[in-house]
């Protein structure tokens, strides 16, 4: 007991810790809210059972923190910081359940912190923020109910599933991989009541989405559809294409992972049974089910790298165990990986001092991911500069471009409503609200805000008239990375927008 509560300490001190220094990150950094989070922050203030392409549970948690912090960049990170702060601690105690070894459970801990794809989750609060979360979770309570056979473990399970599934979708996943692990390990279980009342409580999480997706015609399954292949545009199948997509798809999760512990990854393969194992078929069966399902979806279309990241989580606990009882050699390899990945995603995030020695040759501020984060607030600024100047009263901002008509709405004093247009783009969240329809002949002046190198005609014909129009350049380490025209326009007619019918 003295030796699990000393780990336990030691872990909860990096959890806090990390988190902090993430917070202090997030504090002096001159990048802006990532785009997905400005999305879901304006989904906040339209709260609803289910939204465009993702269930409400994102809303509520920015609702929540925004109504203790107010509308600022902390209460939208907080979020991440909790979450992921949270998996790291179930991830600790799930380890330990497993195995029975605090040592076993710090190790789970200092890998999952510097896997790349862990950082997805606790530096922007997305979506996988909490499912992240909700996943390890579940499956720390599956495991406890199965272990116990207890009916009330299976009910926190399947309330665990519930939040899971209202914050991300492809929680759902849990069942059938719950189901595939009582058919290998002890098919006799499969109807016994336990993993059905688990099953039944988690179907409570499709009430509000199956209700507003009745009343919204399906938009989320139709988009759902289009991501995954089914619905849309289709072309023929080609086979170097197919190639293409699998190769950066296997490449992309091995990167996330980290390349310096896919050694480590073997050695959990090789040296740690499995179907003679519950326990570590327990953990490598949610890694090789969803992997699985990605690299057939792959086949046919790209798959983004984050889709699947979720599920390696459970592969910290498998790769700890196997370090743990590994040679002396194996944890010397191990703690220089993540000593070396570790400093990677340092440099990755803080990039300005390698700057000064030749950085920006290996990676350009032009690809840096970071770059994404880039102007937004300057663009915010400049834009209210823009309505003060010219003692505009009656204006409205609106983009072609979701992200945009997004950070807008944070950036820019008073938080304003923002709009965005349909020139050919797929449908989102904004298509499902009132548009810039309400300003027609009312004599409201549009700010537009576009990628493109000049404003479309269709744009510039429904106005009265073009008043001025101005470049605004981003700065990412010191290169302009990205130019958006801004568009000033008098009198709102009627612009013609395209309905292309995709999701």
């Amino acid at each position: 007991m003295k030796d699990i509560n000393f780990y336990r300490k030691l872990s909860l001190g990096l959890i806090s810790i990390v988190g902090l220094l993430k917070l202090l990150y997030f504090h002096f950094s001159t990048l802006s809210l990532f785009t997905e989070e400005t999305q879901y922050w304006l989904w906040s203030k339209h709260l609803d059972w289910n939204y465009y392409s993702k269930p409400l549970m994102i809303a509520v948690y920015n609702y929540l923190s925004t109504g203790v912090f107010g509308d600022t960049e902390f209460a939208i990170k907080f979020n991440a910081i909790l979450f992921s702060s949270l998996t790291a601690w179930v991830i600790f105690e799930f380890t330990f359940l497993l195995f029975q070894k605090g040592k076993i459970a710090l190790y789970a801990v200092l890998m999952l912190m510097v896997m790349p794809f862990f950082h997805l989750g606790s530096i922007f609060h997305t979506t996988d923020s909490s499912l992240y979360f909700f996943w390890i979770l579940a499956f720390y309570l599956i495991w406890k109910a199965w272990i116990s056979n207890d009916t009330q473990w299976w009910i926190w399970a399947g309330i665990a599933t519930v939040l899971g599934i209202l914050s991300k979708n492809i929680m759902v996943l849990t069942l059938p991989i719950l189901g595939i692990y009582i058919l290998l390990v002890e098919p006799k279980r499969f109807f016994s009541k336990g993993p059905w009342i688990y099953v039944l409580v988690s179907c409570f999480s499709l009430i509000p989405i199956i209700v507003w997706n009745i009343q919204n015609d399906w938009v989320t399954f139709k988009h759902v559809g289009t991501l995954g292949g089914v619905e849309g545009k289709k072309s023929g199948f080609d086979t170097s294409q197919s190639l293409k997509f699998m190769g950066e798809y296997i490449g992309g999760q091995l990167g996330f992972l980290s390349p310096f512990f896919i050694p480590v990854l073997i050695l959990s393969l090789r040296k740690l049974s499995f179907l003679k194992a519950p326990k570590n078929l327990f953990l490598i069966l949610p890694t090789t089910v969803v992997w699985g399902l990605f690299l057939g979806m792959s086949i046919f279309k790209n798959v983004n790298v984050n889709w699947p990241a979720f599920a390696m989580l459970t592969l910290a606990p498998l790769m700890a165990k196997a370090v743990y009882q590994a040679s002396y050699h194996w944890k010397k390899y191990t703690l220089f990986s993540g000593l070396i990945t570790g400093a990677l995603l340092l440099v990755l995030f803080f990039p300005a001092p390698f700057d000064a020695i030749g950085f920006k040759k290996v990676l350009k501020p032009s690809k840096d991911p970071m770059m994404r984060l880039a102007g937004y607030r300057e663009m915010g600024t400049r834009l209210d500069h823009l309505i003060d100047s010219l003692k505009l009263d009656r204006q409205f901002i609106f983009s072609d471009n979701y992200h945009v008509a997004s950070e807008m709405a944070f950036y820019m004093q008073g938080n304003p409503q923002t709009y965005t247009i349909n020139l050919g783009r797929r449908k989102n969240q904004f298509d499902l609200w009132p548009g810039i329809q309400q300003f027609e002949e009312k004599n409201y002046t549009g700010i537009y805000i576009t990628k493109e190198d000049q404003i479309q005609e269709a744009v510039r014909l429904g106005f009265d008239s073009l008043i001025s129009t101005e470049k605004f350049y981003t700065i990412h380490r010191g290169d302009t990375v990205k130019t958006y025209t801004i568009a000033i326009l008098a009198n709102l007619n009627h612009i013609e927008e395209l309905d292309t019918g995709e999701y």
